[in-house]
């Protein structure tokens, strides 16, 4: 197995040959680093499946129209009208914070790549954490975050009605909003494994700071967002076909950029649910 930094700033790895990692390797890799970079691991929905299992439990893609045929795991994504899920996630967030205390791995791949635009930018919520100074570092350790996930789904709901613009099934809808909660949870957290703390944040689900005004609240968020977004903190990745990218949303925030226009992009992503403690293996396998 071979390793290098990731070109530019920000955090991340290539591992080239990961069929050659010890037991374990892939997975202590991730913890440390944040985001894996593997050009040459196989593409097929099984491996990469494989892939997300060795880390926790495969998602389940909802809704099942966004999946792969034949694959409930795999989300194909796009920004072709009518191909998947529309690919979105241009802000700062980690997938999954809608959901409390469900540390998620992400692995993404490349099917087909934009010459211009489409990159996906990735930044270090340690790092930010660790560069806080230490005032504010000990004030944020002891605040939580608003995440007031089903009112938002909601509201988007209402617009998307009024605009005409509703792609969920009434059945669909109502089984997303049973699934989500309004909830506060901590602005910083020790990661599942290392025990390494890290800031929490999202720009689309975490709206305010208990306790605060919301325009208090709304400077120490914006103070938090430019700390971690810092460019020497940030990994700006452009997509090949054929990369595979892992990233530990525990560690990461990452944010699409939209594509150059008439640029098509289309991925295909597994998301999986970690269990701490759980030691397992990432597969041996290569193309």
């Amino acid at each position: 197995m071979r390793t290098t930094e990731l070109a530019g700033s920000g955090p991340g790895l290539r591992v080239d040959d990961p069929a050659t990692a010890p037991p374990g390797a892939l997975r202590a890799l991730l913890w440390e680093h944040g985001v894996l970079h593997l050009p040459r691991f196989p593409r097929d929905p099984e491996a990469l499946t494989t892939l997300a299992r060795s880390f926790g439990e495969p998602q389940t893609v909802f809704p099942a129209g966004h999946r792969v045929p034949g694959q409930p795991h795999v989300r194909l994504q796009s920004n072709v009208r009518g191909l998947g899920a529309n690919a979105g996630g241009q802000y700062w967030h980690a997938d999954g914070s809608f959901v409390p205390d469900t540390p998620l791995v992400t692995v993404l791949t490349c099917d087909e790549a934009p010459d211009a635009g489409g990159e996906t930018l990735f930044a270090d919520l340690r790092a930010g954490y660790d560069a806080l100074p230490g005032a504010l570092r000990a004030e944020v350790d002891g605040l939580d975050g608003g995440f007031p996930c089903r009112r938002i789904a909601e509201q988007d709901m209402r617009r998307a009605t009024a605009m005409r613009t509703v792609v969920l099934s009434e059945a669909e809808r109502n089984r997303k909003l049973a699934e989500l909660t309004d909830f506060v949870r901590p602005l910083v957290a020790a990661h599942h494994t290392t025990g390494r703390r890290a800031l929490v944040l999202n720009e689309y689900w975490l709206r305010d700071v208990p306790g605060r005004t919301p325009e208090e609240g709304r400077r120490l968020l914006d103070l938090l967002y430019g700390e971690v977004t810092r460019p020497d903190r940030v990994y700006r990745h452009r997509w090949s076909v054929g990369d595979v990218l892992l990233w530990d949303n525990a560690s990461v925030l990452h944010k699409a950029l939209p594509a150059a226009p008439g640029r098509r992009k289309i991925t295909r992503r597994i998301t999986a649910a970690v269990r701490p403690g759980v030691p397992r293996e990432a597969p041996g396998r290569t193309a």
